[in-house]
C-alpha cells in the first residue's frame, strides 16, 4: 500500500513539475526567439529535423537553436497549464510547436491558427526526450508573416 502511494505521488509530482516547467520553458524560448535576427535563422524541414532528433536526440545540432518551419496545421490546443500548442503536418511529419497566452487571439476557426492553415512559424527547437510523442519540440513560436 506504502509502494502505490509513493508511486502515486510521484506521477502527480512529476506531471505538476512538466506543466509549470513547460510554461517556464515556454516564456523563456519566447524572449530568445524575439530576440533571434532574420540573417541567423535558417529554414529546416520537419523531416530533417526529426531524422536528426531521432538520431541525435539532445546531441542534435538543432537543439537549443531558433529555427523557421513550414507546415499545414492538424491540431491545436490549450494545455491546462496554459500554454497554447499547434501540430504542424510537412510530408507527412509531424512538429510540435508553443505558444505564449499572448496569442489567445490568433486561435480557432477563421482565424490565424485554425485547423488547415498553413503557417510559416520560429521557436526555439528542443529536444522533447525520452517517452514525449514527438522528438522535438519547437517553443516560444511565432507567426512569420511572408
Amino acid at each position: 500500500m506504502k509502494s502505490i502511494f509513493i508511486a502515486l505521488l510521484s506521477i502527480y509530482i512529476l506531471a505538476s513539475c512538466g506543466t509549470t516547467n513547460n510554461l517556464q520553458v515556454t516564456t523563456k524560448a519566447t524572449r530568445v526567439v524575439g530576440q533571434a535576427g532574420d540573417h541567423t535563422v535558417k529554414e529546416v524541414s520537419i523531416e530533417h529535423l526529426t531524422s536528426s532528433f531521432l538520431e541525435s536526440g539532445s546531441d542534435s545540432q538543432h537543439n537549443h537553436v531558433v529555427i523557421e518551419i513550414t507546415g499545414l496545421v492538424v491540431a491545436y490546443g490549450l494545455t491546462e497549464g496554459g500554454v497554447y500548442t499547434v501540430t504542424l503536418r510537412q510530408d507527412n511529419k509531424d512538429a510540435l510547436c508553443t505558444f505564449s497566452p499572448s496569442v489567445s487571439d490568433q486561435f480557432g476557426g477563421g482565424r490565424k491558427i485554425s485547423a488547415g492553415a498553413e503557417l510559416r512559424l520560429r521557436g526555439q527547437c528542443q529536444s522533447s526526450g525520452l517517452f514525449a510523442s514527438h522528438p522535438f519540440t519547437l517553443h516560444g513560436c511565432k507567426i512569420i508573416e511572408n
